[in-house]
């Protein structure tokens, strides 16, 4: 069982959210296949790059598919504690996303679990501690490895699902088509939003 990791924001920008997805390697490549054959995009797959269009035929790719994912909501009203700075914050806020959704995955698993988490934010010391977090929490049935985003699929999708509930919960012209993309996949349960709760240390978890 292979599942993807990516963020989308920061608590500097208002909001942060981080997308976990377990879908298998063969079904994210396929989905990035056709999503390109159809696009012509020749590029790295990001949700930052992407119009609404494009946007939602890839979840409509997506929805003839078999998977699951987890996205974590964080919003910057939850502050630093007094001494730290918002660089820490944003990397504390981050790895209670991160490992939130991971053990939510991992609780429906019958199979060890490959955890795959985008090399491409924070620096490799922050990452290679967050990473062994990670490993531990999954035992040593399972993986967990750092990689960039453009060389995996899996990463790619969990990108677009992570930016695209980034934008959902921004207040600009865009949030209303966002929120409906994704509104069948929550009805449905493929995806589980899991909101960061005033208290630091809390995730609730929430149907949509």
């Amino acid at each position: 069982m292979s599942i993807y990791c990516d963020e989308s924001g920061g608590v500097g920008r208002g909001v942060m959210t981080l997308a976990a997805i377990s879908i298998d390697d063969e079904t994210a490549d396929a989905v990035v296949k056709r999503f390109r054959a159809i696009t012509g995009l020749s590029s790295e797959l990001k949700g930052s790059r992407i119009d609404l269009t494009e946007r939602g035929l890839l979840f409509e790719l997506l929805g003839q598919k078999s998977w699951t994912a987890i996205v974590g909501v964080a919003i910057s009203a939850l502050v630093p504690e007094a001494g730290q700075d918002r660089g820490s914050h944003d990397t504390d806020i981050y790895a209670q996303l991160l490992n939130d959704a991971v053990a939510g995955l991992i609780e429906r698993a019958d199979e060890c679990v490959q955890v795959i988490i985008d090399d491409g934010r924070y620096g490799p010391e922050t990452l290679a501690l967050i990473r062994r977090d990670i490993a531990d929490s999954i035992g040593p049935c399972g993986t967990a490895s750092l990689e960039l985003s453009h060389r995996l699929p899996g990463l790619q999708i969990a990108d677009v699902i992570a930016n695209t509930f980034f934008n959902r919960a921004m207040a600009t012209e865009r949030q209303g088509r966002m929120a409906a993309i994704v509104a069948p996949f929550l009805d449905s349960g493929k995806i589980k939003l899991h909101v960061l709760s005033s208290n630091p240390m809390g995730v609730d978890q929430h149907p949509g």
